[in-house]
């Protein structure tokens, strides 16, 4: 067992802290990159706790801030009026102080590069969904790429599983941006949070039905056959039956493919894909992407070893009574996980750090995992360190 809400570790620097005081996390811990950044943006703008994290991606080739990672800090400091220290490319310390919570409204957001959009959507969409009003936003970068989620994965994964938190947004695709070039673009409406029964994910139930999308831009469809074609036959050897469709997606600067495999369950549903990066051919993607699916059949978790980490935030956000819980009910969340993380570790203690709440996470790193969320004992309901307040610091920008 991994007892998150145990003594800090090194992520975890000093003592519990009060609403005006600043969190200080070392972004050389655990996963070391980009998430412990994301994870303290969403949960500052949804508290109004400020913090500062030192040793930005310190354990990544190039450390420091990258420009996705500079674009989320300005996004969510113009949401919430913060005073912003360091955002700058190759930066290795941020600071943010919130001034105020989020406002719901229309924004561009344009990363200028291939960085990941879908990643920014994930930072920017639970603090909108907490600000009392639907927002709609353009996000504009990298769309499918490696070490990140894919846009088909949001649409189709991560969207309907954060829907049954309590956090509902739709989203839709304009361009596909591939690396290097990136040029993709895909809006996204962010409506407010709402009570839902508490999500108890500790069995996926029967396989029901498995989907292969095989898609391409700037590319002849031929080759999304081609990858199709290989993901159906590898299935059919495992006696999976699956429908597969090819389909071109639009793009402007760049080309390239992308296959995702989407297992629905009886009680959840799990996403495994791939991109046509670092000289991958059509039949190495398709590959990749089942034996992606086929691990996860091995075992017999509910969710799959991304969507795992990607709904500690959230959950840990109605356990903290941010969300109105169903009256009556305790805002628990439990679910099984194919793979405990490092990220998913990683975020957990910093959901920690910000919300009165306990995190137990059962299972050895890289094996099968369970995880529950839960109000810490004692904490009341709604009242997460600063939530109710507003910070107005007398230096100016």
């Amino acid at each position: 067992m991994v007892p998150v809400d145990a003594p800090a570790r090194r992520v975890l620097h000093g003592t519990r802290v009060g609403a005006g005081d600043l969190i200080e996390l070392d972004g050389s811990a655990g996963e070391g990159g980009g998430q412990i950044l994301r994870t303290a943006l969403t949960l500052s703008a949804a508290t109004l706790r400020p913090f500062a994290v030192r040793r930005v991606r310190a354990n990544r080739m190039k450390p420091g801030l990258r420009p996705q990672h500079r674009e989320a800090a300005r996004s969510m400091a113009g949401l919430c009026d913060a005073l912003l220290e360091g955002a700058e490319v190759g930066s290795s310390h941020v600071v943010f102080r919130p001034r105020r919570r989020p406002e719901p409204g229309e924004r561009v957001l344009d990363i200028g590069t291939a960085g990941s959009a879908p990643l920014l959507l994930q930072t920017l969409a639970p603090a909108l969904a907490l600000a009392g009003g639907e927002s709609r936003l353009t996000l504009r970068g990298g769309t499918h790429q490696d070490h990140a989620p894919s846009f088909h994965y949001l649409a189709l994964v991560w969207a309907p599983a954060v829907a049954r938190l309590g956090f509902p947004l739709e989203i839709a695709l304009q361009t596909a941006g591939f690396y290097p070039e990136g040029g993709g673009e895909f809006s996204a409406t962010v409506r407010p949070a709402h009570a839902m029964p508490p999500l108890d994910l500790a069995h996926r139930g029967m396989l029901v039905e498995t989907q292969v999308l095989s898609l391409v831009a700037g590319l002849d469809l031929a080759l999304a056959e081609r990858q199709g074609d290989r993901a159906g036959r590898r299935l059919r050897e495992m006696g999976v039956s699956a429908e597969v469709r090819c389909v071109p997606v639009p793009a402007r600067l760049s080309r390239g493919s992308h296959l995702l495999v989407v297992a629905t369950f009886e009680r959840t549903r799990s996403g495994h894909g791939a991109v046509s990066a670092h000289g991958r051919n059509a039949e190495a993607v398709a590959d990749a992407a089942v034996d992606g699916l086929a691990a996860f059949l091995a075992g017999r978790a509910a969710v799959d070893r991304h969507l795992g980490d990607q709904l500690v935030l959230p959950a840990g956000l109605v356990a903290a009574g941010l969300v109105p819980p169903v009256p009556g009910v305790i805002p628990a969340t439990r679910f099984t996980v194919s793979e405990v993380t490092r990220h998913l570790t990683t975020v957990a203690e910093v959901v920690r750090r910000f919300l009165p709440v306990r995190i137990e996470i059962q299972g050895d790193e890289g094996e099968e995992g369970e995880v529950r969320i839960g109000p810490a004992p004692g904490a009341s309901l709604g009242h997460a360190p600063g939530a109710a307040e507003a910070v107005t610091p007398a230096r100016g920008r």
